[in-house]
């Protein structure tokens, strides 16, 4: 534990955390055996440890008011060994030497300040040489652990977002202390870390948005409208700044991140004035509710500009005692909903991703047992008990592996809170954004792959859907507009959904500019959902000018890729003038499928349920012939493309009459066709197999899954195999 690490938990510590306590006493006990710890310290980590032992042991008649001499203690502790340019670790005995660029205490200048430790590192020279790791004028103690770096990108990475989410709820919760607490913390630990990694810049900047966030923790300025673009601004920065030390971990070298001198000056003197906000009466409130404090003293007590917490004042005034401020903190806390979470391991992907290969492969095992014809055929009633309860066991190992890569959507939602926010104002525009069901679960590996799909629906429901304040007005519409992204389960497939109340989609607008770039022929009528896929189409936009937010034509056609991609579809259902939904249907991994095995001629394949309507056999007053089409078969009044897998695949010994096969219609990119097999064989969930390198990308196939009988049955893809049925004129023929 670094001294900035024993700064940042006694920050973060409660009254009632004895264990927390307890882990920073023994911090404070381990810095007495560093040797290099300046004379003056002594005394202040000893009051530092009196202050712990007090809160433990109940000595003391207001456990808060000693924890904030306890930061107090520390803080200077701080400065002290700042002062002195000595990093201290508190690891008995052990101390952190200074790095290279940084002067021992012989040849710090002697006119330095001796408040030192409260004004923010120097920030260095960025053209200056960098060792590998060493980001834009960090110090050469960058490149001598890759492993203490990594982790520190890990958790900043972690830090960062919690405080960009807790940012993001003060704009419209600005009395939250617990949020800004929280954000105070984030900054506070990288501030802390980095210094102890030599990260000078990242340093610089956690110091300063520190110190803004200081303010507002103490109630001097309220962290809305300018502050708040400058802690997000100041987050941003940080990111960028920790990716680069991440990438060069990795061998590659990246620029520093623009803009990070010109945030350090804006830090330093932020343009906003502080206006006078009085500290939150929330614990007052509590008091006064439960007959504990009498509200005249209580407001009395807070309009005093006297420094510390709500419950040091009223307790020191007599307002309230001790014992009824700790149990109205503990009331605040649960309403809230400040509980511990679960504890948790963190576990390399690489790890998991095997744990999940084995335990498919122990399924498809388990398969092939209970699949057996002597386990089939057996008589011995108390052998198929066991292997019925071996294939239970089994599935349900299958599910909670898989669970364990399942992680929610709040950090995706978050960061599209962020965008809309940003659009708003870059557009003029009032847009309040609600989010539904941020902790539905998805697989890890499609969090990403969702993202830049929502980027554009985003950009789309901002700038095209919701109307100017003034243009809202005129309609009768409140001037702010609603974005509603919203997420959960149904059927077993992840569902979100991008709601907006503004304009609406204009069905003859988009018909008339598909005309126009000859995407269909005049005159043709189409249904209203075909006329809203018309704008998947790519380079269509019916944007009349081109912003720096949309209007180009680049963006639908890239999210129904990617989702169809992630074997989901996208839908859209609109009203003219009352707003627009696009709906996103994901399955909930990509690692099992749900499939339909078909029988065609000797082999067995698998087609995604997902894309299957229904499947029958066909009267033969059905089946036809069209001239320049191929095969086609009448379906509820409408001639639908039949295509024969057995010639597509080339595959011998097939069913040739379809009246004696089956049919299996499927739907792709808002298109039917029926798809000819001998037999549907049942539907199965299948572990997914890649064809590895040697056979590559095989049109019309995304990967195999071994069956139950041991046979591997190849996945196909519905996709490919139309694009194989039409360019080959012969597959429809008869």
């Amino acid at each position: 534990m670094t001294l900035d690490d024993l700064a940042a938990a006694v920050v973060g510590a409660e009254p009632t955390d004895l264990q927390g306590l307890a882990r920073i006493h023994q911090g404070l006990q381990d810095l007495r055996g560093t040797k290099d710890l300046p004379d003056a310290a002594d005394p202040l980590v000893a009051e530092a440890a009196r202050c712990v032992e007090q809160i433990i042991l109940a000595e003391c008649a207001d456990p808060l008011a000693v924890l904030r001499e306890l930061e107090r203690k520390v803080a200077e502790l701080q400065g002290l060994c700042d002062s002195a340019m000595r990093p201290i670790n508190t690891t008995a005995g052990a101390t952190t030497a200074p790095s290279e660029t940084t002067p021992s205490p012989a040849q710090a200048p002697a006119t330095a300040a001796p408040d030192a430790a409260s004004q923010p590192a120097a920030r260095p020279d960025p053209s200056a040489p960098t060792t590998i790791g060493a980001a834009a004028g960090e110090s050469d103690s960058l490149g001598s652990d890759p492993s203490l770096l990594a982790e520190f990108v890990t958790e900043s990475r972690e830090h960062l977002e919690n405080a960009e989410g807790a940012l993001l709820d003060l704009e419209t919760n600005p009395e939250n202390a617990e949020g800004i607490n929280a954000i105070f913390r984030a900054f506070h630990t990288i501030k802390g870390t980095s210094g102890f990694l030599g990260l000078t810049r990242i340093n610089a900047v956690a110091h300063k948005a520190e110190t803004l966030l200081d303010r507002a923790r103490k109630g001097e300025i309220r962290l809305a409208g300018g502050y708040a673009d400058l802690a997000l601004e100041a987050t941003d920065v940080l990111k960028r700044l920790v990716e680069q030390v991440r990438s060069r971990l990795d061998g590659s070298v990246e620029a520093e991140p623009e803009g990070v001198d010109a945030l350090l000056d804006r830090l330093d003197a932020p343009e906003e004035p502080a206006p006078a906000t009085p500290a939150p009466l929330r614990l007052g409130d509590i008091l006064v509710a439960r007959g504990q404090a009498d509200r005249r003293q209580v407001e009395q007590v807070a309009a005093k500009a006297e420094p510390g917490p709500i419950g040091a004042k009223l307790v020191s005034a007599g307002v309230a005692d001790a014992r009824s401020v700790a149990e109205a903190l503990r009331i605040q806390q649960q309403a809230s909903g400040a509980a511990e979470s679960d504890a948790t391991l963190r576990v390399s992907m690489a790890r998991l991703d095997k744990l999940i290969d084995m335990v498919g492969e122990l399924v498809i095992a388990q398969s092939m047992v209970s699949q057996d014809p002597l386990v089939r055929n057996a008589s011995s009633h108390t052998l198929m008990r066991k292997v019925a309860q071996s294939d239970k066991i089994t599935r349900e190992l299958q599910d909670l592996t898989l669970s364990m890569r399942m992680v929610p959507l709040k950090g995706t939602f978050q960061k599209m809170a962020r965008l809309v926010r940003d659009l708003g104002r870059k557009s003029g525009k009032q847009v309040r954004f609600v989010a539904e069901g941020e902790d539905t679960e998805i697989d890890r590996n499609m969090v990403d792959a969702i993202a830049d799909p929502l980027v554009h629906m985003m950009r789309n429901a901002v700038d095209h859907g919701l109307e100017t304040p003034e243009e809202r007005i005129r309609q009768g519409k409140p001037p702010e507009g609603v974005v509603v992204l919203r997420a959960y389960h149904a059927a077993g497939k992840v569902v979100i959904e991008v709601q907006d109340d503004g304009r609406g989609i204009d069905p003859d607008r988009i018909l008339a500019k598909a005309v126009e770039r000859g995407i269909i022929e005049p005159g043709r009528e189409l249904s209203q959902s075909e006329v809203f896929e018309l704008l998947f189409a790519p380079g269509f936009s019916t944007a009349e000018k081109v912003t720096d937010v949309s209007g180009r034509g680049v963006g639908m056609d890239v999210v129904k890729k990617n989702i169809e991609a992630m074997r989901g579809r996208v839908d859209i259902s609109s009203t003219k003038g009352r707003g627009s939904t696009f709906t996103i249907r994901l399955p909930l991994t990509l690692a099992i499928i749900d499939g339909m095995l078909l029988k065609v001629g000797g082999e067995t394949y698998v087609l995604p349920t997902v894309n299957i309507e229904q499947a029958f056999r066909p009267e033969p007053a059905a089946l036809s012939t069209v001239k320049g089409q191929g095969e086609m078969v009448l379906l509820r009044g409408r001639l639908v493309p039949m295509f024969r897998l057995h010639r597509l695949l080339g595959v011998r010994g097939a069913c040739e009459d379809p009246t004696a096969a089956l049919l299996v219609v499927v739907e792709y990119e808002g298109q039917r066709c029926a798809f000819l097999a001998d037999a549907l064989l049942g539907q199965q969930q299948v572990v997914i197999k890649s064809l590895g390198r040697a056979l590559g990308d095989i049109d019309g196939v995304s990967g195999a899954a071994i069956l139950g009988d041991g046979r591997v049955g190849l996945i196909l893809d519905v996709g490919g195999v139309l694009r194989i049925a039409r360019g080959d004129s012969s597959a429809g023929a008869a």
